[in-house]
């Protein structure tokens, strides 16, 4: 049988073959090379860090001491101030207002003339009156005489004395009446906006009050606290009393305090939340009925508790620690705090009294970097 390929052809072809491995050969080798000079690189910025970071020495950092301190318990809310007692003027009588003794918002006295109302009407009524009672006191007189002779009926007497009692009560009317002109203030306190001013007409049926007055001092501010709260207040509240502070928003300035002296009787069932009060002395006078303030209530204050500032504690996927410095280094601590209260955290967690931490933390801060202090740790004592 004859073959019908030539010797040339029968040869197997592998220039095809060969192009691939060859292709994949360059793309290995570059991506060996790329990693090499990717892992050259690496090595050189750590070195060149390590260098710059041995240049620079040791990161500076502020640092303060764990101590012990009074630190208050204490629970925060936001607060209304609110008058203790406020007053809606409204006359007694009708008639024209005659003059406006003081200028709204005025501090006033207790028994201060405010208003005057036109009392000329009501001296006649008065002057009626008195004549009347006069008339019906001389014929009761008269008539009690004339009943021992059988003069006049028994029955006659007691009509003129009952007609005398009426007009004696009438004149005690007319006396209220004129008095009721001169509207005196029956608080001491901070007057609103006048409604009315003289010449207009008033009288006891107005829905709108002459003028407002809030008492300013002592003063209440008011607050909700949730009702878990509670429990804790009552406790602390058979030893000392409770006392709240009132703070401006914004900052920590205290512009009062005072007793807590109401605990509302039942729970709001929308918020969950009771009522408070506490009394403040407001003087000199800088809380105003309306506004909004922080609130502070201290139910007692705990002796010898460790403490370290709060803004040293950090947060981090195992919970709140510290850098603490050890032997020229930062060293990460884990820490339990109790609470916080005023700018102060409450240790719950062992860390001897003297040890230094860190309080303001660099960015570029890490567990074993090598640091100094700013300055010499010194204990801080938060207000009692």
């Amino acid at each position: 049988m004859q073959n019908r390929c030539p010797s040339s052809s029968c040869v197997p072809d592998h220039s095809h073959s060969s192009r691939p491995s060859h292709k994949a050969w360059i793309v290995v080798s570059l991506i060996v090379v790329a990693l090499a000079a990717v892992t050259v690189w690496r090595i050189q910025a750590n070195q060149a860090n390590s260098h710059v970071r041995k240049r620079q020495g040791p990161l500076v950092v502020a640092t303060a001491a764990v101590t012990t301190a009074s630190v208050p318990v204490e629970l925060k809310a936001t607060g209304e101030i609110a008058s203790r007692h406020t007053v809606s003027v409204i006359p007694q009588v009708s008639g024209i207002l005659a003059a406006v003794d003081f200028h709204e918002g005025q501090m006033v006295r207790k028994n201060q003339i405010l208003f005057r109302i036109d009392a000329a009407p009501y001296r006649v009524a008065l002057a009626s009156a008195r004549a009347a009672w006069v008339l019906d006191e001389s014929i009761v007189k008269r008539d009690a005489q004339l009943v021992p002779h059988g003069y006049i009926a028994p029955e006659a007497y007691e009509t003129a004395v009952a007609t005398a009692e009426q007009a004696k009560a009438a004149l005690h009317q007319a006396e209220i009446n004129l008095s009721y002109t001169t509207i005196r203030a029956p608080i001491g306190g901070l007057t609103g906006s006048l409604s009315v001013r003289s010449g207009n007409l008033v009288s006891s049926s107005m829905t709108t009050p002459l003028v407002t007055i809030n008492q300013m001092s002592p003063i209440l501010v008011q607050f909700a606290l949730p009702q878990g709260d509670l429990e804790a207040i009552l406790h602390y509240r058979m030893r000392d009393p409770a006392t709240a502070e009132v703070l401006r928003p914004g900052n920590d300035r205290v512009l009062g305090s005072g007793p807590l002296v109401f605990i509302d009787n039942t729970v709001n069932t929308l918020t969950g939340t009771i009522l408070y009060k506490a009394r403040l002395p407001n003087r000199p006078i800088r809380l105003w009925p309306g506004q909004y303030v922080r609130v502070q209530l201290i139910l007692a204050v705990q002796k010898g508790m460790p403490v370290i500032p709060d803004q040293a504690v950090q947060v981090g996927q195992n919970g709140r620690f510290v850098y603490e410095i050890e032997r020229g280094r930062a060293v990460i601590v884990p820490v339990v705090i109790r609470r916080e209260a005023g700018g102060w955290a409450v240790l719950g967690s062992k860390l001897p009294v003297g040890t230094t931490v860190i309080t303001e933390v660099p960015e570029t801060l890490r567990n074993g970097m090598s640091v100094v202090p700013r300055q010499r740790a010194t204990p801080a004592t938060p207000a009692s």
